[in-house]
């Protein structure tokens, strides 16, 4: 299997499942991944994806989640045991992950945490950890934008494939300071805590969450979780 190298700057827009599955077959050399998503939260009931962006190795790609439906073999590329999944502050990425296939990624890096780990700021965003571990500075100018929105302009791509851009070269330096700092078990241990976290959040106690559940009796609790499961299963 291939380590990851350097990113180009050319890209693929998956917008096709035939695409997509092209593009699956190419990162299934590499034993990383870099990713991140584009959503919208506001106003929904389940935060909308709207992009998924990707790199490894030479590829470097972004998926149109509102034409590409069917992303099941993508999930899947994260929960395969002989590949590191490398992200910034992936609680969300997480998520659509466990809501898609109900797995978790097999092995997962958060550069966010790792970075707290090699005494850096936690937590930073994701321009303070390229900054201070490659010295290199990021496009920031969408952060506002409506990912909802069709079609995207050349900025707004060029906004999400930095997110991921970096992400390879980032993990690797990471990993370079935690061995030298002797703090590899340390991060293993952070990110087992924290998929734990992650994935006790998108259970079945999410129902816990709804307001007004203060005051009411058993048989009232048992009525308003279902409830809930129904609603959620219409999501």
């Amino acid at each position: 299997m291939k380590r990851s190298q350097p990113v180009p700057s050319e890209h693929d827009f998956i917008t096709t499942e035939s695409q997509l599955a092209s593009l699956v077959e190419r990162l299934d050399q590499y034993d990383s991944l870099g990713f991140d998503t584009e959503f919208v939260s506001e106003h929904t009931y389940r935060s909308q994806l709207c992009l998924i962006q990707v790199a490894a190795g030479d590829v470097l790609a972004v998926i149109d989640t509102l034409k590409v439906q069917e992303l099941e073999p993508f999930w899947r590329l994260m929960t395969d045991p002989k590949r590191t999944t490398v992200v910034h502050a992936g609680r969300e990425e997480m998520g659509f992950i466990l809501h898609a296939i109900g797995e978790r990624p097999a092995h997962l890096f958060d550069v966010q945490v790792a970075a707290g780990l090699v005494d850096h700021d936690y937590p930073a965003g994701y321009a303070s950890v390229v900054r201070r571990v490659l010295g290199q500075p990021t496009n920031k100018g969408e952060t506002r934008t409506d990912w909802r929105k069709r079609p995207l302009t050349p900025a707004q791509i060029e906004y999400a494939l930095d997110d991921v851009r970096y992400l390879d070269a980032i993990w690797k330096t990471l990993e370079t300071r935690l061995e030298d700092r002797g703090r590899t078990a340390w991060m293993q241990e952070e990110m087992l805590t924290w998929m734990d976290e992650v994935a006790a959040s998108f259970t079945r106690k999410r129902w816990r969450r709804v307001s007004g559940l203060n005051g009411l009796k058993r048989r009232e609790l048992a009525i308003a979780r279902e409830l809930w499961h129904w609603r959620d299963s219409l999501a």
